[in-house]
């Protein structure tokens, strides 16, 4: 009986590492993005300035 007790006491244990590691994984996913989408904005910014600094 006690061994069972360990045995899902463990279980948990690996569990809820295994969903810290996940979520962790995807908030470095999501400041990834974050940053490749505020790129992207700059570089657009820039874009219309040049075409607008070329038409001129």
């Amino acid at each position: 009986m006690l061994s069972l007790l360990i045995l899902c006491a463990g279980l948990v244990f690996v569990t809820a590492v295994a969903v810290r590691l996940v979520n962790n994984g995807k908030q470095k996913s999501d400041i990834k993005e974050e940053r490749l989408t505020s790129v992207e904005e700059k570089l657009d910014e820039i874009l219309i300035a040049t075409k607008k600094k070329g038409s001129k």
